[in-house]
């Protein structure tokens, strides 16, 4: 064999070496480069089976490259995306949603409906196990771009706002539950839920057009004039600066406003606006901006009742919209209004409280009550009043100082003209009671035959009026003062229970209400010497 040969067989024998070592290489690269998002974010939350929701926190590390993103289940339903940007959000180390966004429109493969349609995000849900096994560690490339945090921010608020959640954040799902929510290239929103241990993937058509708006871009300095008419409002309007003050206005203003005049759309505009009221620790201030709400000040409020559990304690369970009731074996009634809001449940309510003709005492159930309109809660309150009473008070601005305020406005309940309940009546109330319900509560109160019981309300009630600032932003602006018939403020700290019942989260289960249980066992223990039921509770007015 010549020199000649024997020098090529060596140069390519050299090359094919170096081909080896430079795949190796790579493949060593790729290795060190993935990421297992399970280990880096190890679960310690589960489900629980009471509504329980946790703040979730993003920052630039918790923002991943994948280069590319699949979820199939068996041939019901499947999904792909190219290279793509996932933003996770957690509470400690625990991932509660991730938001997906591909380079390019990645597609629904199969699916109930929109099959073909192209995804442009991905909102997850999932239980806090199963992060490593959505985003495998061969997919998980390198940290991501920190950019795509407020757009991930701004999709995780609009979803729970419009979805399964409690108080706008995340709770933890039972681990065989996962969401997988959709913004399309074609203007629909496709929202899945899936069930892995069923092997079911369910469409919910509800959301189809309650998709993510687009923020609408405006020349610097437009949100100038938005501001201005915003904070002015407020300025001139807001009656509570007299019991907060702590809260410095004309320095927000200095440090806001050229924020404002520096934003580049409506978004950027809204959550600056949200941030600067939310130092006035409100529940009844908030921001929309087209429709959807954006993050503001927030406290969390412990709701002190399990609705599952009436069934155990009270019997078969009645419901419509707004209204459940029932009535147990030994002629307790109750009946749980849990909104204010549909003033159809007038009518609803009399009917119901018709139907308690003879019991031996009624449970009037308002945890779950959010508040509504208050003059439908004076109708309701006519059932149980005997006269003409002053329950609440309030007072609005009447100058250009914020301690300039007008008189006390009295407000008054009156009776029904036809019917009156004269058994006794307990009412149940806590955190979640707000609003015009709070209201309901002063009320019932101010009935003789009535005891309140279960925890404090939230203590928020403004009479507010909405304010369409432009650039497709509205502001909630609270206008009065809200003061019980002594003239006290109760903003903040609530109404108390004439029978405070403390009971822990833990405590509420399917089958246990500590709270139902104490109006219960009350009603039980002062009817203990009657020997029979009341023939009629339920009277006519003379």
């Amino acid at each position: 064999m010549t020199g000649r040969v024997i020098n090529g067989l060596i140069f390519q024998a050299g090359r094919v070496l170096c081909v080896c070592v430079l795949v190796l290489l790579l493949q060593t690269s790729t290795a060190v480069s993935a990421e297992d998002l399970g280990e880096k974010y190890p679960a310690s939350l589960d489900a629980s089976k009471q509504p329980r929701s946790y703040a979730a926190t993003t920052t630039k590390e918790d923002v991943w490259k994948l280069s590319s993103f699949e979820f199939q289940l068996a041939d019901k339903f499947k999904i792909q995306l190219g290279p793509s940007q996932v933003v996770l959000g957690r509470h400690d180390r625990n991932v509660l949603w991730a938001a997906v966004f591909p380079e390019t429109p990645g597609e629904i493969v199969t699916a109930g409906a929109g099959k073909g349609e192209h995804v442009t995000s991905l909102w997850l849900r999932f239980h806090p196990a199963r992060v490593g096994e959505l985003f495998p560690a061969d997919t998980v490339a390198t940290q991501g771009d920190s950019k795509w945090i407020e757009q991930a921010v701004a999709l995780a608020r609009h979803k729970m706002r419009s979805s399964w959640h409690q108080g706008g954040k995340p709770m933890v799902p039972v681990r065989e539950s996962l969401i997988f929510d959709l913004e399309t290239k074609e203007g629909n929103r496709r929202f899945y839920a899936i069930d892995t241990s069923q092997q079911t993937a369910q469409y919910i058509d509800a959301f189809r057009q309650r998709t993510l708006p687009v923020a609408a871009p405006f020349k610097t300095g437009d949100g100038a004039e938005i501001f201005d008419k915003i904070w002015s409002a407020f300025d001139r309007e807001y009656a509570m600066f007299v019991i907060k003050p702590d809260v410095d206005w004309q320095k927000l203003r200095e440090e806001y406003r050229p924020r404002a005049v520096a934003a580049k759309n409506n978004r950027e505009l809204a959550e600056i606006l949200s941030e600067m009221l939310a130092h006035l620790k409100d529940l009844h201030v908030y921001v929309q901006v087209e429709r959807t709400y954006v993050k503001g000040f927030n406290r969390e409020r412990l709701f002190n009742a399990s609705p599952v559990a009436a069934a155990h304690l009270i019997g078969k369970i009645n419901q419509i919209k707004g209204m459940r009731w029932g009535r147990t074996t030994d002629e307790i009634g109750y009946i749980a209004v849990d909104s204010l809001s549909n003033q159809a449940l007038l009518n609803e309510f009399e009917t119901v409280l018709k139907q308690m003709q003879g019991t031996r005492g009624l449970i009037l159930d308002l945890r779950a009550n959010g508040g509504g309109a208050e003059p439908l809660a004076r109708k309701m309150s006519g059932y149980f009043i005997e006269k003409p009473t002053l329950y609440a008070m309030h007072q609005y601005r009447s100058g250009p100082k914020h301690t300039d305020l007008g008189n006390p406005q009295k407000r008054i309940v009156a009776p029904d003209q036809n019917w009156y309940y004269q058994g006794p009546v307990i009412v149940l109330q806590g955190e979640r009671t707000m609003s015009s319900a709070e209201a309901f509560v002063l009320m019932l109160a101010a009935c003789p035959h009535v005891t309140t019981m279960g925890d404090r309300t939230a203590g928020s009630s403004g009479n507010p009026r909405q304010i369409d600032a432009g650039a497709a932003i509205t502001v909630n602006l609270p206008r009065w003062i809200p003061q019980d018939a002594s003239g006290n403020s109760f903003d903040t700290v609530g109404i108390q229970p004439d029978v405070p019942v403390k009971a822990t989260p833990k405590e509420f289960t399917k089958t246990a209400d500590p709270v139902l249980s104490a109006a219960l066992k009350r009603l039980r223990t002062s009817q203990a010497d009657a020997s029979e039921k009341q023939a009629e509770t339920l009277i006519p007015r003379q």
